[in-house]
């Protein structure tokens, strides 16, 4: 029986090395040397994606809580931007009046600097959107130069001339209303 033992040992042997073996045999052969390569190299990329998703997790959790903090900070600050808003249309509102405030004054220096001496008012009204006024010049040129100048000036627009007479001695009495650019003053 010992005799039949060894060959049947070596038979075996001859048949794992002899190169026709089946489908199965080759297919079993191959997963033994190289499956266990692919197995370990598939643990290892599951493992990296398990620990890189901790990772990840935690990243995501300081960004969620670095989020909240900011929103917290715009939050607080938004009392003051409205505070902030309410000053600056405050002192939009003061410098308009305060360049509205200057128009009077402004105005009366335009006719000072631009008017001829032998003009004289007998009504002035000024108000933020027109200056209406009643004068008599002493004479027709002295009254063209005024109307020329109102009409040229940029300060003015709509320069309407209301009414005009001109007497025997040979004043003129006019009415004049024009609209004021309220910037050009500025």
């Amino acid at each position: 029986m010992l005799a039949r033992k060894k060959k049947s040992t070596s038979i075996n042997l001859l048949i794992a090395s002899s190169p026709e073996a089946t489908f199965s045999e080759q297919l079993l052969s191959w997963t033994l040397t190289y499956g266990r390569y692919i197995l370990i190299i598939t643990q290892i990329v599951v493992l990296s994606v398990f620990f890189l998703r901790f990772q990840l997790d935690r990243e995501h959790a300081d960004l969620k809580e670095q989020a909240s903090e900011k929103q917290a900070i715009l939050e607080s600050l938004g009392d003051v931007e409205n505070e902030i808003r309410r000053v600056q249309d405050r002192l939009t509102n003061i410098k308009t009046v305060s360049d509205k405030q200057d128009l009077p004054t402004k105005t009366l220096i335009f006719f000072q600097e631009n008017m001829p001496s032998d003009i004289f008012f007998s009504s002035l009204s000024i108000s933020y959107e027109k200056i209406s006024f009643g004068a008599t010049a002493k004479n027709l040129l002295s009254f063209s130069y005024l109307l020329a100048k109102l009409q040229q000036d940029k300060k003015f627009s709509e320069v309407v001339l209301e009414n005009i007479q001109r007497k025997a001695d040979g004043k003129v009495e006019f009415n004049i209303t024009t609209k004021v650019n309220l910037s050009q003053f500025i």
